[in-house]
């Protein structure tokens, strides 16, 4: 498999990539055999028209053996090798997922926010060392050692329940205090992102939402791309191969986990990003870069090497490196994958929970990457 990574992958996508209403974290185990592709890739090829064909065929036999309703996305070399949707974006009007579907992102979402600060960040208007409590009035005394740094690398040590969305004063309840000081570990929470999002605010003078538009979306033409507001043109979610998922607000999830967009959509953003189009070289190199590692006192045993930057988890180097993120929420499951090194990305966006996504990405790259072959 691509470096091994399926328990790490699947801890983080199924018990970290969740945006849900802030609460402790508990990471959940979840067993890997049954997560096994029920299709194998033929022996090698370089021709992409082929190579398109044979991923096709693996994901449209995971579809019809039930657990499978996405979009997907691969690229090798700037060159796209499958764009196609599986299932049904809406199964009671038979509407058909396509490349151009456009999913809730989850905590995908969160990159964007990450994005966002570096932008400012470039334009001069804020530092990533800067203190979160720079920007918020009134802002506990608990939060002032806290920087934009320690809240983008999920190492600020906030509680699950802070009251993101409160005044300054009372966004710790009562009683309440961080988990660690700040810096101290790496501990996953979407609380940071909340305030990312406030922060952006503050300096830009602008909702969230706008500026991701101004910034973002609107120049790189990801004009399938936005806040979510329950629009009725995005994909039903499903929690079970029949039953409808009932959603939480979106403004729950804000700038934690507040972004839909199409697999099209994140490619643009994907060739802009790596082009240095979006942002320049030393932005480029923070984002991706092991700001935090992830420690082995997490309570699932994983390979070592693996850190966060901003908005992304960072791979070991060897074999091959890899940045990653993932999201899920009742009903959708997302990840992003990228190969920097050998220029392959994969994404898929789905919107059924019991989907394969960490073994599909594995036999997708495995084959681009020549393992087992």
């Amino acid at each position: 498999m691509a470096i091994k990574t399926t328990a790490l992958i699947l801890f983080l996508l199924l018990a970290l990539g969740a945006c849900a209403p802030a609460v402790t974290p508990t990471p959940t185990v979840v067993p890997t055999q049954a997560l096994k592709p029920t299709a194998s890739l033929a022996p090698p090829t370089s021709d992409p028209k082929m190579l398109g064909a044979e991923f096709d065929a693996l994901l449209q036999k995971n579809y019809e053996a039930g657990v499978f309703d996405c979009s997907v996305l691969v690229a090798k070399n700037n060159q796209v090798i499958l764009s196609k949707g599986y299932g049904f974006a809406d199964r009671e009007k038979k509407i058909p997922n396509t490349d151009q579907t456009k999913f809730r992102l989850a905590s995908l979402s969160k990159q964007f926010a990450a994005v966002a600060i570096l932008l400012l960040q470039e334009q001069g208007k804020l530092n990533v060392q800067d203190k979160l409590c720079d920007y918020i009035t009134n802002c506990p005394e608990d939060f002032k050692p806290i920087t934009l740094h320690h809240m983008l690398t999920h190492s600020s040590g906030l509680p699950a329940k802070t009251r993101w969305d409160q005044p300054g004063d009372q966004m710790l309840p009562k009683g309440a205090s961080l988990y660690f000081t700040p810096g101290e570990k790496w501990w996953y929470t979407d609380v940071g992102y909340y305030l990312a999002g406030r922060v952006v605010e503050t300096v830009s003078g602008q909702s969230y939402e706008a500026f991701l538009q101004q910034n973002i979306f609107k120049p790189l033409q990801m004009l399938n791309t936005g806040y979510d507001h329950q629009q009725s043109d995005l994909a039903k979610g499903y929690s079970t191969g029949q039953g409808l998922t009932a959603l939480a607000s979106p403004g729950d999830y804000y700038a934690a986990g507040s972004i839909y967009s199409t697999v099209e959509d994140l490619y643009r953003y994907d060739q802009a990003l790596f082009s240095r189009k979006l942002l320049p070289q030393p932005a480029l190199s923070a984002m991706f870069s092991t700001q935090i590692p992830i420690l082995d006192e997490l309570p699932l045993p994983h390979p070592k090497g693996w850190g966060y930057g901003y908005g992304w988890f960072i791979g070991p180097e060897k074999p091959h490196l890899l940045y990653f993120h993932g999201g899920q929420y009742s009903g959708y499951r997302t990840a992003f994958w990228r190969y920097p090194e050998e220029k392959i990305t994969i994404i898929q966006l789905c919107n059924q929970e019991k989907v394969m996504l960490v073994p599909t990405e594995e036999a997708i790259a495995d084959k681009l990457l020549g393992i087992g072959n």
